[in-house]
């Protein structure tokens, strides 16, 4: 399995990590995201080092994908929530499951959304611009 880290480097309006251990999605979001100039996104497609890197980098939004082999999204929130992490960090499940009951468990968790596999470009943005830091 491939780890990246992608940065388009050209601004900080919002800061974004990705852990999803599908590299078609992954590539595709950060395709999309390098011709906006005000993100700067990161990859991970590997579960522990999402972690390590939700720890200790500061990021505006994380898009955490639950079903990932090994070491799952589902394993991530258990340790952030075990570290007392999660409720302070902008968490969206990102997940093909339609599964409610999940999704009121992992919002009571401390999760902060739940963006739906697929989804448009219109999704993605909505998302992004509900994360995105206000500039006073």
């Amino acid at each position: 399995m491939q780890n990246i880290t992608q940065r388009n480097g050209r601004g900080l309006g919002l800061r974004l990590l990705i852990v999803d251990d599908n590299e078609e999605i992954t590539d595709g979001i950060t395709y999309y995201l390098s011709t906006h100039q005000t993100i700067d996104c990161e990859v991970t497609n590997d579960g522990p080092q999402g972690l390590e890197r939700i720890r200790n980098d500061k990021f505006d939004l994380i898009l955490l994908d639950l079903a990932m082999p090994d070491f799952s999204g589902f394993d991530i929130v258990k340790s952030l929530k075990q570290d007392g992490l999660l409720e302070s960090k902008n968490i969206v499940i990102f997940t093909a499951s339609k599964d409610q009951r999940l999704f009121d468990e992992m919002k009571k968790a401390g999760i902060k959304d739940i963006f739906k596999k697929p989804f448009s470009i219109n999704d993605l943005t909505a998302l992004i611009d509900k994360y995105r830091p206000r500039t006073k």
